[in-house]
């Protein structure tokens, strides 16, 4: 799938998430947020370099943080980013959406910050 569709079906994910939390539904919203990271993460990777998973040997973050350090972003604010993303994938992902465990001071960040996320990634990736 190309960049832009990727981030089109991350914009998507995000307005659901949206109606998701209207609803007071945390649960689906996290859910929601963790699909348009992921598709935004990969619009990323797939740009930078050339894949949507990572070679074998490699760790997710590791090569989330190689695309972003390709994209001309600098070591630091790569890992960042890559820890981000870890984040949301266990926290929201993993504990919320299915653990069915939702702490708003430590998953509402997680969720506010994710328009920013894929913001970056349509300038990296789109320009």
């Amino acid at each position: 799938m190309a960049a832009a569709k990727h981030l089109e079906t991350a914009r998507a994910y995000l307005e659901k998430a949206l109606e998701h939390l209207k609803r007071e539904d945390p649960y689906d919203a996290a859910e929601k947020i963790w699909a348009a990271v992921w598709h935004a993460t990969i619009a990323l990777t797939e740009k930078y370099l050339g894949d949507s998973e990572p070679p074998k040997g490699w760790t997710w973050r590791r090569f989330v943080k190689e695309a972003f350090v390709k994209a001309g972003l600098s070591e630091k604010e790569a890992e960042e980013l890559a820890a981000y993303y870890i984040e949301v994938r266990k926290s929201l992902h993993g504990d919320c959406f299915y653990g069915r465990h939702y702490e708003e001071p430590e998953h509402k960040p997680l969720m506010e910050r994710a328009w920013d996320y894929v913001k970056l990634i349509e300038k990296l990736t789109l320009g």
